[in-house]
């Protein structure tokens, strides 16, 4: 469970500065920083580890927001907080709510992605990775997903070959 943790942490860190990664999509940015500055300030909150309180703006920003690409993205935002907080059913709800409103974004399929592999439900992760490399395929940060989850998927098949033949 500590695997998903420590990447999401990353990738609030990297939604915060939206569109001036280099892997991402013009329109893709997950943070807002235009006038709502409830969720500017709840984006902040989750790259600086402060899940509670990027929650708790963030959803004071959900009701001022303007755009659907807005509300998709505090979505997703809400999606990293959650995992942070292990609260992983809260997260999936998010990020599926996320994707359901804008899903040419990737950021919301990497954070499902890392809520699923706290779940242990490496293959759902995977699948999410991949959704998310399709709209963003030179995404460092879906990259190390994929190749975290990969390694994880390996052990858990290794392990379970392993306990069969003993």
């Amino acid at each position: 469970m500590r695997f998903a943790a420590a990447v999401l942490i990353a990738l609030a860190g990297a939604s915060a500065r939206g569109a001036a990664l280099p892997d991402a999509k013009p329109g893709s940015a997950t943070v807002i920083a235009g006038e709502n500055s409830l969720l500017a300030d709840g984006a902040s909150a989750l790259r600086e580890g402060r899940a509670s309180d990027g929650i708790r703006l963030t959803l004071a920003g959900l009701k001022l927001a303007g755009s659907t690409r807005d509300t998709a993205a505090a979505h997703s935002n809400l999606c990293a907080g959650y995992v942070l907080l292990h609260q992983y059913d809260e997260a999936l709800a998010q990020c599926d709510l996320s994707i359901s409103l804008d899903p040419h974004n990737w950021r919301p399929y990497n954070n499902r992605a890392a809520a699923y592999a706290a779940c242990g439900r490496y293959d759902e992760a995977l699948a999410d990775v991949m959704a998310g490399l399709k709209i963003a395929p030179g995404s460092p940060v879906l990259l190390l997903s994929l190749k975290i989850i990969r390694e994880r998927l390996a052990r858990e098949h290794g392990s379970g070959r392993a306990a069969a033949t003993a």
